[in-house]
């Protein structure tokens, strides 16, 4: 079955020695393992200031993006997701997926 979604990949730690290897295992994540379009899906460290100050890594959706088999690829997106975070010295991780479809 497909579905329309939106998602958000995120990366809470990492050691700083370790940041750019980490930024590359997300970016690898969703451009090479997904093979996600790069105007659909942005990669990047965000927060760190005053009106947003925890620092995480996260890979999120534009906009609604179609994905087929939903049920299989979900499960086996978050698995690859975590072992290249993993690998990459990265920790706290979480995949969260909302459905505008159904608002």
């Amino acid at each position: 079955m497909s579905v329309n979604l939106e998602f958000v990949a995120k990366v809470g730690k990492w050691p700083p020695e370790r940041k750019d290897e980490v930024l590359a295992a997300l970016k690898a994540w969703a451009y090479e393992d997904e093979a996600l379009d790069k105007r659909e899906v942005l990669v990047d460290i965000l927060g760190g200031g005053p009106r947003n100050p925890i620092v995480r890594m996260e890979a999120y959706t534009t906009g609604p993006i179609i994905i087929s088999g939903f049920g299989d690829w979900s499960a086996a997106a978050e698995a690859r997701l975590r072992k290249r975070i993993a690998e990459a010295g990265g920790e706290d991780v979480s995949l969260r997926f909302t459905f505008p479809d159904e608002d």
